[in-house]
């Protein structure tokens, strides 16, 4: 006769570790400790033990990270997923989760940067910001196809401002990105978006680099002839790693090609 072993009910912090999986994909023991608070990766590593022990969360590490310090990057299972309440969760999330060991090292380090920069935003805004991943947003018909990076959701006195943001890093041509432009303002022209006043999300992109961010911007200046009711602002990540809330850390641009400074 087999007898099955008790297992205790997961703490919230492990709970917690399993969301932010199944939200941003991949991420490192460094991402998840500044995720829960903690001082550093070692003070959660023996929850990240017991959860890749259990099934719960899987990882992608060799003999071949070492060397260059590279971390591991953690996944969340199938398994793992059905331990999260099932309201929380939407099919299609759920069905990218069988992919996780077999995904290419761009679509890995994309994930990591989208990741990094929900940290960083999160530390500008506080509690003022909500952020929706991809994981969150399929659960919608009204968000575009080719789903922005985040969603955010600003508190801004009595009211609320609305942004789709893309990451543009390494891991994608530059061409991948003026395609997304199009694609934004094309969203826009079919007056998709769910608000009855028609106020679009602006959207915003972080550029690699200052030489990244000029280009795009001329590519916005040129796709914004003739558009109507889209705003779109940019920023690079140096920018954002040294920002606070009062910066004005985006570039608005306008059809004049004219940027200005702004705050979210």
């Amino acid at each position: 006769m087999t007898v099955t072993k008790y297992r205790r009910p997961l703490n919230p912090e492990q709970l917690a570790v399993l969301q932010w999986l199944y939200q941003y994909r991949f991420s490192t023991s460094k991402q998840l400790a500044s995720y829960l608070l903690k001082p550093n990766p070692k003070a959660i590593q023996n929850k990240l033990q017991i959860l890749e022990q259990q099934g719960f969360i899987g990882k992608h590490y060799d003999k071949s990270y070492k060397l260059p310090g590279r971390a591991a990057e953690y996944f969340l299972t199938p398994k793992g997923a059905r331990q999260l309440p099932a309201d929380s969760v939407n099919e299609w999330a759920l069905k990218s989760l069988y992919k996780n060991k077999t995904v290419s090292p761009d679509f890995i380090t994309h994930c990591l940067n989208v990741a990094d920069t929900a940290l960083q935003l999160q530390a500008i805004y506080g509690d003022k910001l909500g952020l929706f991943t991809k994981s969150h947003m399929a659960a919608y018909d009204y968000f575009p196809s080719w789903t922005p990076d985040l969603f955010l959701n600003l508190k801004a006195g009595s009211t609320r401002r609305r942004y789709f943001l893309d990451v543009l890093d390494d891991t994608k041509p530059f061409f991948v990105g003026v395609r997304k432009v199009h694609n934004y303002i094309n969203y826009a022209a079919d007056n998709d978006w769910p608000d009855e006043a028609g106020r679009l999300p602006t959207v915003l992109a972080i550029c690699k680099d200052d030489q990244t961010q000029k280009k795009l911007n001329k590519q916005i200046v040129y796709a914004l002839d003739g558009a109507e009711d889209i705003t779109f602002a940019t920023t690079t990540q140096a920018q954002l790693e040294k920002a606070t809330a009062t910066t004005k850390l985006w570039q608005k641009i306008t059809e004049d090609g004219e940027p200005t400074r702004m705050n979210l």
